[in-house]
């Protein structure tokens, strides 16, 4: 549900950009959602995506998969499949807004 909200607002915003939603964090032998992130972001560098902006839409505060997961994990990973500029939008935190 999470998931249609979010890119029906995209398309209702008419955002031309192009986007990819992927799904990390997978552990153990379990098997997780798909498609995995570590493999979408090495698909796009394949496909010659030079910027990516990571956008963590189910997280609401700073913690580990985004500090360290996102920030540097998949940050190097994007630079060794030939992306050169990677970010990741701030989570909500203590957004005033958010805790209204």
């Amino acid at each position: 549900e999470c998931v249609a909200l979010i890119m029906a607002e995209l398309q209702r915003r008419g955002r031309a950009n192009e986007h990819t939603l992927a799904y990390q964090s997978r552990v153990g032998p379990v098997e997780w959602l798909q498609p995995y992130t570590d493999d979408s972001i090495r698909a796009l560098g394949q496909r010659g995506v030079h910027s990516m902006l990571a956008v963590p839409i189910s997280f609401v505060s700073e913690h580990i998969e985004t500090l360290e997961e996102i920030d540097m994990e998949y940050r190097e990973l994007a630079l060794e499949s030939g992306v050169q500029r990677w970010g990741r939008v701030p989570a909500l935190n203590t957004n005033a807004r958010f805790i209204e």
